[in-house]
């Protein structure tokens, strides 16, 4: 555009004069040289986004085909599996949820002996054994399924038995694949907040069943375990607390009578050992005689009333030929008791 200045005579002011076309030819010039520079950054970010789809979709097929030569040899295995697994191996994973799923059916003091029958079946063996943790250093055995499974012992300290507690603490399966004595074939736990609560052990396995599929198999089977192993520890933690008498660590009659029935039924199963004490007790009442024994006695022990009023200890994973040390022990407090297998 051009513009044209004037000097007129008298006044000495400057005058600029423009049209009207030119107006409107220098803003269509303008708003041109706009669309152009608009119009090439479209086209560049067009170019860009281009460019990275190009760069995803060639990464997909890249993921894809990794996924399908994965998915191959996934094939393979499992058909190598299928010829070298006897027909009997166990229940297909998805019958494993299923069949834990029973444990819904039991109270919460059931459900810990009979877990220990639901393991021996999920893993195909006979010999499975759960403890429960007291602390960082034992834990008491609660149910078995044979005498080998109980074979550790009624307490262990599960802190000083090496690379069964190291890889338990770090969260994984141990399999026992160097064959050492004194542990189990394999072990799992299961765990509250990081903390081992209970120990899962099993015996009776054969090298094939200590394999990764195995241990593939008993992660599955721990995890859906958890929480009701869980939840069953915690109620029976609360049993004495919900159900003793007042002022007095006696269970009520009927608490005590179903947890009695319960190991009762257990020890029928072949699942723990447990006797029954009756105290002698003359003139006294329970509470009297209850709060001068019952430092003599394990945790794991629970007192309660049957019968009208009568003192009894359920001794745990106690048979009636161990339990004369308990009889023993009263005697020297001054009180006499009678053994019992029966209610």
């Amino acid at each position: 555009m051009v513009l044209l200045l004037t000097f007129p005579e008298k006044t000495g002011k400057i005058k600029i004069r423009k049209t009207t076309r030119e107006v409107t030819d220098l803003y269509s010039e303008q708003q041109q040289m706009k669309n152009r520079d608009t119009a090439q950054l479209m086209i560049e970010e067009m170019k860009n986004e281009i460019e990275k789809q190009k760069k995803l979709l060639d990464k997909r097929d890249h993921e894809i085909e990794n996924l399908k030569r994965l998915l191959e040899e996934a094939d393979a295995r499992a058909e190598q599996t299928v010829r070298t697994t006897p027909a009997n191996y166990g229940e297909s994973l998805d019958m494993v949820y299923e069949i834990i799923s029973d444990l819904k059916k039991y109270t919460p003091e059931e459900v810990l002996f009979y877990a220990a029958l639901l393991l021996a079946g999920l893993m195909e063996t006979k010999d499975v054994a759960i403890y429960m943790v007291v602390n960082k250093d034992y834990a008491r055995l609660f149910s078995s399924t044979s005498s080998e499974a109980a074979a550790l012992g009624h307490s262990i300290r599960y802190s000083a038995m090496g690379d069964l507690y190291r890889t338990l603490e770090a969260g994984r399966i141990f399999a026992n694949e160097d064959m050492v004595p004194d542990l189990p074939l394999m072990a799992s736990g299961v765990y509250a907040e990081d903390e081992i609560q209970v120990l899962l052990m099993f015996w009776g396995l054969s090298g094939q069943q200590m394999g990764p599929s195995s241990v593939k198999r008993l992660t599955v089977i721990s995890t859906l375990i958890q929480n009701a192993l869980l939840r069953a520890k915690r109620c029976m933690a609360g049993f004495r607390r919900h159900n003793c008498m007042e002022g007095t660590s006696v269970l009520n009659e009927k608490a005590f009578t179903t947890l009695t029935r319960t190991f009762l039924a257990a020890r029928a199963k072949g699942l723990t050992e447990c006797t029954l004490a009756e105290i002698v007790m003359g003139y006294q009442d329970y509470d009297v005689i209850a709060s001068k024994i019952s430092y003599n006695i394990r945790q794991t022990d629970y007192m309660g009333i049957m019968d009208g009023r009568k003192l009894y200890i359920l001794l745990t994973n106690t048979d009636i030929e161990n339990a004369d040390a308990v009889k023993e022990r009263l005697l020297k407090l001054g009180y006499q008791c009678v053994l019992k297998e029966t209610i």
